[in-house]
């Protein structure tokens, strides 16, 4: 899996899913400048439930570095550490990395201190930053486990479901709210919903479409639609319905749709919570995960190298698209 687009120049207080998921070796680097009159400021890595998991935050008005977790909204014993490496009106490179036992924090270069885990790691699912600082970038490391992803599944193709569909070529269209078509992965920042975007090239196998958001309070579903732009067949209906509590999976082929499929171990999307869900084309199947967690496989019902665009719409506000 390639690594994931930095995001530059995001507002403060920042909030974004952790994209590619949590993972043992998963790493992330924040940059920024801490303003002249700073205070104090904090870096949160927080879990499913809303739990802090790790609690990072820099006070200036004490000179201390202060580490907890909160559970139940109660925070645990603090962690104090007397050296502080900030300075106000100064820049600043943090990278926090999650191994088994600990998150461990290097600040400017040097090894600044080790926090153990004190709630599983693995229901991290988001990252804040908040307080007195500016930041200029933020970029999510892939674990080892990620840099070597298992080899897709094999289906052959003649045992797919087959639908019939005229074969048509793939016509570059421009991309609406989104930067132009380039060499390497697009990202795009808090577009515009309903978003739409071209792919530079059909969406070809190991390809991979990672999006974040946020659902909205009282949301009723949202959708991901891969489709040809010429025919407009839907290869793939992604809808998460949450009075249901289900995704729904299906392909419309000239305007018909074909069989749900709604089998799902868990819903992990839910209303008022923030969202990260990641596309990849595994060859016969396309295979969908959140938060590194694969969710369910969908069997190509159409040619995927048909596809050539993507549609985002429903009750929800995105943060981040790459493609």
């Amino acid at each position: 899996m390639a690594g994931f687009v930095p995001i530059y120049n995001p507002v403060v207080p920042f909030q974004s899913a952790i994209l590619g998921g949590i993972s043992d070796g998963k790493r992330v680097t924040i940059q920024g400048q801490v303003h002249s009159h700073a205070k104090r400021w904090a870096i949160n890595f927080v879990c499913f439930n809303n739990d802090v998991a790790f609690h990072f935050n820099p006070r200036f008005d004490e000179q201390v570095l202060v580490c907890n977790t909160m559970q139940s909204k109660n925070w645990g014993s603090e962690e104090r550490k007397n050296h502080m490496p900030f300075q106000r009106n100064a820049f600043f490179d943090i990278s926090i990395a999650v191994v088994g036992h600990a998150f461990q924090v290097t600040a400017n270069g040097q090894f600044l201190l080790e926090y153990r885990h004190r709630v599983s790691y693995q229901t991290i699912q988001s990252i804040t930053v908040s307080g007195d600082v500016s930041l200029s970038c933020v970029t999510f490391h892939p674990s080892p486990a990620e840099m070597t992803p298992a080899p897709p599944p094999y289906t052959p193709y003649a045992a797919q479901p087959m639908y019939a569909a005229p074969m048509v070529q793939s016509m570059a269209l421009p991309v609406f709210g989104a930067m132009k078509p380039q060499k390497g992965p697009t990202a795009v920042h808090n577009p515009v919903m309903p978003f739409q975007a071209a792919f530079p090239t059909s969406f070809a196998n190991n390809q991979s479409i990672v999006i974040s958001g946020a659902v909205h309070h009282g949301a009723d579903r949202f959708n991901v639609n891969l489709l040809n732009s010429r025919t407009r067949n839907i290869h793939v209906h992604i809808n998460p319905r949450f009075k249901e509590s289900t995704i729904v999976r299906n392909t419309q082929d000239r305007g018909t749709w074909g069989p749900e499929e709604r089998q799902l171990s868990y819903m992990p999307f839910y209303p008022g919570q923030n969202f990260q869900m990641e596309i990849r084309n595994e060859g016969g199947v396309v295979g969908v995960y959140s938060n590194g967690t694969k969710l369910f496989n969908y069997v190509h019902r159409l040619p995927s190298n048909q596809i050539d665009m993507m549609e985002i719409g429903g009750n929800v506000s995105l943060t981040y698209v790459q493609y």
